[in-house]
């Protein structure tokens, strides 16, 4: 089963960097009828630019790889990811710019070089945003589907099937779960959630069932031997496995993945970031949701005109989430009607319907990224960011 989903991860891959540079060549053919003087020969004027083309290919796939853009996302927001790819645009045109400069420094063409670059920008996020809507449709209706099997009844199991059962285009199929205490099962059955036995069983259900991830939410101190002998059990037959990551429920910390040499270390820490660090994520936020909002502006403005038209009320509207360093309010398109509850299906307008479907509605929050409210970029002091389900699958 492991070698079958890592060959399919890599046919994927495959497939998206040739998208990409699909993308970029044809945008690069576009910017030369569009920016090329009277008189000019195209073939000869695309060819005296081709350097261009060379270089930005080139950087934008170290730049992507080094990002995770062309292995599967699933499970992030729309706008997180619209705004990976903004970011890693942002940091492969800037060393474009660098390397077209520093070796065509006489026959630089900034009009040319300006026109490509945001043109090849909207194209990527055109790509990338409608492929995404179109996986997600797929998998609302069965197809690319991940079966995962839960290890553990409790809150934060309760709080995961609460965001995968909201969120049906993430493809996650929960084939049930497993509790080591009997009396705990009634906390995820009341979610719908089928009981599959205890731990003991998890053998036979690996060998018995199709399972593409375990994920384990049991308390550590109390069942470490329990857990590493799942994790050994799952590793052995080609299982991933993933641990619940709020392992310390502190309000004020901020975590961080990092390793030291072979040792992968899970950081926590109050302390705000270097100034000169924050100073960059604050810059690389700033520039790339400007980007963004500029480019995704014909996105705003008809889903703007289309709530205004449909219903009474602001178009944009505070919505209250809980996130890693405690409550987050963020601006979101507004969906139901003026004064009916947010969530219910029948409170919603149908502007909002399609909004909600296609994760539109979350688009907003690249003013919130603007306003400095929350990052993107990474671990900013004291500001939350925006999390992942897990690691793709």
């Amino acid at each position: 089963m492991g070698f079958f989903s890592k060959r399919h991860e890599f046919l994927n891959a495959v497939a998206r960097v040739l998208l990409d540079l699909s993308c970029i060549g044809g945008v690069f053919a576009l910017t030369g009828r569009i920016v090329m003087p009277e008189g000019a020969q195209y073939f000869t004027y695309l060819q005296a630019h081709l350097p261009y083309l060379v270089a930005l290919s080139t950087i934008w796939l170290l730049v992507a790889t080094d990002q995770r853009l062309f292995l599967s996302r699933r499970s992030e927001a729309l706008v997180a990811l619209l705004f990976s790819v903004g970011k890693a645009f942002f940091t492969a045109f800037l060393f474009c710019v660098f390397v077209i400069a520093l070796f065509m420094r006489e026959d630089l063409n900034r009009t040319f070089l300006f026109v490509y670059g945001m043109l090849v920008l909207g194209g990527l996020l055109l790509f990338r945003l409608t492929l995404g809507l179109s996986l997600w449709n797929l998998r609302r209706r069965g197809f690319n589907s991940r079966r995962i099997l839960i290890i553990g009844s409790n809150e934060r199991t309760q709080h995961l099937v609460d965001i995968l059962h909201a969120n049906e285009q993430y493809g996650y199929h929960i084939e049930g779960f497993l509790e080591i205490e009997p009396e705990r099962r009634s906390i995820l059955e009341t979610r719908g959630v089928p009981y599959l036995g205890e731990l003991d069983e998890l053998d036979k259900i690996l060998v018995n069932r199709v399972i593409d991830a375990v994920y384990i939410a049991l308390p550590v101190r109390s069942y470490y031997e329990k857990i590493q002998s799942a994790a050994h059990l799952c590793e052995g037959v080609g299982v991933p496995v993933r641990f619940m990551a709020d392992l310390f429920p502190l309000r004020l910390a901020s975590s961080e993945m990092s390793s030291l040499g072979y040792i992968p270390l899970l950081s926590l820490s109050v302390e705000p970031d270097s100034r000169p660090q924050f100073a960059l994520h604050r810059a690389v936020d700033m520039g790339v949701s400007v980007l963004l909002l500029a480019v995704l502006s014909p996105v705003f403005i008809v889903a703007y005109l289309a709530i205004k038209l449909e219903s009474r009320g602001p178009a944009l509207v505070r919505r209250a989430r809980r996130g890693p360093s405690g409550p987050v309010e963020d601006y979101v398109f507004r969906i139901t009607r003026v004064g009916a509850p947010d969530g219910e299906e029948g409170s919603l307008t149908r502007t909002g319907r399609i909004l909600r479907r296609y994760g539109l509605d979350e688009l907003p929050q690249l003013f919130n990224v603007l306003f400095g409210e929350i990052s993107l970029a990474g671990p900013v002091g004291g500001k939350d960011q925006a999390t992942k389900l897990d690691s793709p699958v």
